[in-house]
């Protein structure tokens, strides 16, 4: 596998990535412009709980496989019998939602979460289901399905997100649209995964007979990254829980908002990971110097968009509903956590393909301790902005252990010392703070050329800017 192949492959990703972050953008405005603060607050606790059941209901095996694949250990029907197994494991817990949510404790409490379970049970489904795609395909190198699978979710979820505003649908409407874009992406992605009749691109084999990893290896090796898995889906939600335990679900909502940026900023770095997390776990001596090209392009791509968030965060929440635009500070304040959120994906999957997932378990949980602890500390008299504290803290050890314990096991086998990134992240730098400068100069622009412009217009005009600009700066870096 060429490097020129796999920036290929990568700038697809992005590109795809970046029209999937339109229309998540997009319904992301649509469903908190549609719902109350306190309605919102309900629609971002029933996703966290989705997020960690996802997570715990994968069992570890998508990433395991993943790893066997991209080491030529698997094979297609080994592939599927993961995925059945893992459809078992969905269906069953799904099946226990449901009974819960039927249980009288349940349907007698007035609580705007215990009414989304029965929804709930439905995207736990779809989301397993698109999610083992996102796990398997990057390393079984089916790099243009994966581009369909990014695609079409979101465009597709904003569309049934639409109609289910249309008819007034409310916040169980909206999950169940979720829900709904999941199934139909997930069965059409199987379809084409297996039409030809093997799972992997041509050039992923499968393995030898008598050479073949086992579901009994794909399991064992699972355990250990669906501890680490579960908690890193704890961390990133207990934060939503906390707020929500100690003040209204109201102040749970602007926080909410700023893990879905999050989560749209992180959204290329995940995609281009699975795609480059493979290839530098097979590159052997010269996997140092890749991982460092990689984590360096990562940097330079995402300081560049969180300064131009944090420019232009107070149009970000106005543009949602005017009450959000009193709370945007809470944005630029978790400018940290948005950086490294969207670098530890590439040495995190790293690892886990290069068969260290049991070397992160102590890592994540101590960052997980430390969250929740500082959360208990801080949370209950300085509400949201306790949690930015704790999670920046907690999240800043998580990032850098993983990233100095892969360059460790990277170093050990380089044939010699990895090239410094330095001049090239200096010069990224210097690039992030032009676009950041761009976008508020545009914006100053507006705000003297127009009387009191909209948020939207100038959230537009200067996004887009910035945005042209940081795209082409980055696409020459990769080419």
């Amino acid at each position: 596998m060429t490097s020129e192949r796999v920036a290929r492959d990568a700038g697809l990703a992005v590109a795809a990535r970046i029209v999937a972050m339109a229309c998540t953008s997009v319904t992301t405005f649509v469903v908190a412009a549609s719902l109350s603060k306190g309605a919102y607050g309900a629609y971002a606790i029933v996703f966290g709980i989705q997020v960690v059941l996802v997570m715990a209901l994968d069992l570890g095996l998508t990433s395991s496989v993943a790893r066997y694949v991209a080491q030529g250990a698997a094979t297609t029907a080994l592939v599927v019998r993961v995925a059945f197994v893992r459809l078992g494991v969905i269906v069953a817990a799904a099946l226990v939602v449901l009974v819960v949510a039927a249980t009288p404790w349940i349907t007698g409490s007035d609580s705007r979460v215990a009414a989304l379970l029965p929804a709930l049970a439905a995207l736990v489904v779809a989301q397993s289901l698109v999610a083992f795609h996102f796990g398997a395909l990057p390393s079984l190198r089916r790099i243009r399905l994966l581009l369909l699978v990014t695609v079409a979710q979101p465009a597709l979820e904003l569309a049934f997100v639409f109609v289910a505003r249309a008819r007034n649908a409310g916040v169980e409407g909206i999950v169940l649209a979720t829900a709904g874009a999941g199934f139909i992406v997930s069965a059409v992605a199987w379809a084409l995964l297996l039409a030809p009749g093997r799972a992997a691109a041509g050039d992923v084999p499968d393995a030898e007979p008598g050479h073949a990893a086992t579901l009994a290896m794909v399991a064992a090796y699972g355990r250990r990254i669906f501890v680490v898995s579960l908690l890193l889906a704890i961390f990133g939600q207990v934060d939503q829980f906390v707020i929500g335990l100690f003040h209204p679900l109201e102040q749970v909502a602007p926080y909410a908002l700023v893990l879905k940026v999050q989560a749209l900023l992180a959204a290329p770095a995940v995609v281009i990971a699975g795609i480059v997390a493979p290839r530098i776990a097979g590159a052997g001596a010269h996997a140092q110097a890749m991982y460092r090209q990689w984590i360096a392009f990562l940097g330079i791509v995402t300081l560049g968009a969180v300064l131009v968030l944090v420019v232009l965060g107070r149009e970000l929440f106005g543009a949602i509903d005017h009450e959000y635009r009193a709370t945007w500070t809470i944005l630029p304040a978790m400018g940290v956590f948005l950086l490294l959120s969207a670098l530890a994906p590439l040495p995190t999957i790293t690892l886990n393909q290069t068969g260290h997932a049991g070397q992160r378990l102590r890592i994540a949980a101590i960052a997980v301790g430390v969250n929740v602890v500082l959360d208990l500390a801080l949370v209950p008299w300085m509400g949201a902005w306790g949690a930015v504290i704790s999670t920046t803290l907690a999240f800043g050890y998580y990032f850098l252990r993983h990233h100095l314990l892969l360059e460790r096991e990277l170093g050990a086998i380089a044939d010699s010392p990895a090239p410094l990134m330095r001049p090239l992240l200096l010069r990224g730098a210097v690039m992030a703070v032009f676009v950041a400068a761009l976008a508020a100069l545009v914006r100053w622009t507006l705000d003297s050329a127009i009387d009191d412009p909209s948020d939207v217009l100038v959230l537009l005009a200067a996004g887009a800017a910035a945005a042209i600009v940081h795209i082409a700066w980055s696409l020459r870096i990769i080419r």
